[in-house]
């Protein structure tokens, strides 16, 4: 018995040399009712062969298993499905947004750190803890090492044997690799935070040469990534960090790994594509959501929400740049600066992700290596998630994008978030119209939360505002003196309508 939602695993034992990954060695196909699904399986070491499935819906699933092994064929059973707790897989939700597959909205405020899969046993558990502890729910890190300035670490074990002429042969996985890989993305899901997986590596620079492999090397190495990490609940699924480092790969090629991520994931995971210098076409069908590195786009209002409309999905600024104590542009900001852009961020109607670039006393850096959070942004990323899962509504979106000088966005005649970066004295009780949704009328009343983004506190205000004066665009309550605040102060207002 299994319940909604749960990776169960099958295993099966074949005699014999094993079947190379570049065909699948055994395929489940599973029925309940009118649905099909078909699983690939995988390679585990030795004799071992596996299946992993999350099942969508309760009930019980009969299965039968295809392979060219006959110890492998032609297997039938059952499985016992009943109604558990599980959330499931995160998707896209209201367009811009993301929520699990009961319908749990999901906010996500992450972290990075790419080489942590290839760090030692204590590091890995300590990122996983400490960005728990801070709050934050999904986190970014490569399956493949990273090479380059401030990698101090190189891994044990690589992902595939080589051939004789030296070339890595992705036809033959090295379990050892991959199973470390499930305990990590297996320890994320376990503290209630999503694994980003990073798939390929543009920070290979040729020092291991997984950067080299052919297009039809790179698909036998998805496939078999897929199988193994799909069943899994908290995957999301991310071609390339930077994927335009690699100079040489055209667009073209890029797509189509995408269109076969999509193709061969049984459990339909979000997927994206991060960029450096140049945008990937984001309105491509394969992708979920954009995953976008934008500093510039977050240090004003007004900015990143134009995404939104070039692309109509869920935006995640992935890389905003970092706190840090470096001397490179990207990785020297404020605790304070950093804060301010998520806000920002948040504000626009898109997500947000964490990043510290402090020097570590072996040399690396936390968005290398993960570790202990050395800054004061993370908790106060933390927070933020925490404000995101308390709104009454699926979302942030921007009430009028048009010409609202305050950038308050919500859902209109339903909840508001209005951010203060620098708050004045006093703030009087105004609320945009929007150009769609409910409009606000005369005798509505709301609440307002002042929330210190810095200092991480939520002041409900004892007071309720009164809507009196309706005009096209703006709403106020005249009859209600301003609001005071600390004035200087990075602030939030929260404000929801009472019934």
């Amino acid at each position: 018995m299994t319940t909604v939602h749960e990776c169960t695993e099958w295993s099966f034992h074949a005699p014999g040399e094993p079947i190379p990954a570049d065909r699948t060695p055994i395929t489940m196909t599973l029925r309940l009712g009118d649905r099909t699904v078909l699983v690939p399986g995988f390679w585990d070491g030795d004799d071992v062969y596996r299946v992993r499935f999350a099942a969508p819906v309760a009930g019980t699933w009969s299965w039968e298993t295809t392979s060219e092994h006959p110890a492998l064929n032609a297997l039938t059973g059952t499985l016992d499905v009943a109604a558990g707790e599980r959330r499931g897989p995160v998707g896209v939700a209201s367009v811009f947004h993301f929520a699990h597959a009961d319908g749990t909205p999901f906010r996500p405020v992450g972290a990075t750190a790419y080489n942590l899969l290839h760090q030692s046993d204590e590091r890995i558990d300590t990122t996983v803890r400490a960005t728990r502890e801070a709050g934050m729910n999904k986190f970014r890190f490569m399956v493949f090492p990273q090479a380059g300035d401030r990698v101090g670490r190189t891994p044990e074990v690589m992902p595939f044997e080589k051939r004789a002429d030296g070339s890595w042969n992705p036809s033959r996985p090295v379990p050892a690799f991959f199973q470390r890989l499930d305990r990590l993305v297996r320890a994320f899901g376990d503290a209630g935070i999503q694994a980003d997986v990073l798939i390929f590596n543009a920070y290979d620079q040729g020092f291991f040469g997984l950067d080299r492999m052919s297009e039809e090397e790179d698909a036998v190495y998805l496939r078999y990534l897929v199988a193994r990490l799909s069943a899994f609940e908290n995957v999301w699924w991310s071609l390339c960090n930077e994927f335009d480092v690699i100079t040489d790969r055209p667009r073209e090629r890029w797509t189509r790994m995408g269109e076969l991520l999509r193709a061969i994931d049984p459990h339909d995971h979000l997927r994206s594509i991060h960029n450096w210098m140049d945008l990937y076409d984001n309105n491509q069908p394969w992708v979920t959501h954009a995953s976008i590195q934008n500093g510039s786009a977050t240090i004003d209002f007004g900015r990143a929400l134009l995404y939104r409309d070039v692309y109509e999905k869920p935006i995640v600024l992935d890389e905003i740049k970092y706190e840090g104590d470096i001397s490179d542009r990207w990785g020297d900001l404020s605790a304070g600066e950093l804060v301010r852009r998520m806000w920002i961020t948040t504000v626009s109607g898109c997500y947000v992700t964490h990043g510290e670039s402090f020097v570590l006393p072996d040399g690396g850096l936390h968005m290398v290596e993960g570790g202990e959070f050395q800054g004061q942004s993370a908790a106060r990323a933390g927070f933020l998630r925490r404000i995101l899962d308390e709104l009454e509504i699926a979302g942030l979106d921007p009430i009028d994008k048009w010409d609202d000088p305050a950038y308050v966005a919500g859902a209109p005649r339903r909840q508001y978030l209005q951010y203060l970066p620098d708050a004045p004295g006093a703030w009087t009780f105004r609320l945009p119209q929007g150009n769609v949704g409910e409009r606000l009328e005369v005798g509505d009343r709301f609440r307002v939360d002042v929330i210190d983004t810095w200092n991480m506190t939520v002041s409900p205000s004892e007071r309720v505002f009164t809507v009196t004066e309706v005009q096209r665009n703006d709403a106020y309550a005249r009859d209600d003196a301003p609001l005071e605040l600390p004035a200087g102060e990075a602030l939030a207002l929260r404000i929801t309508r009472v019934a």
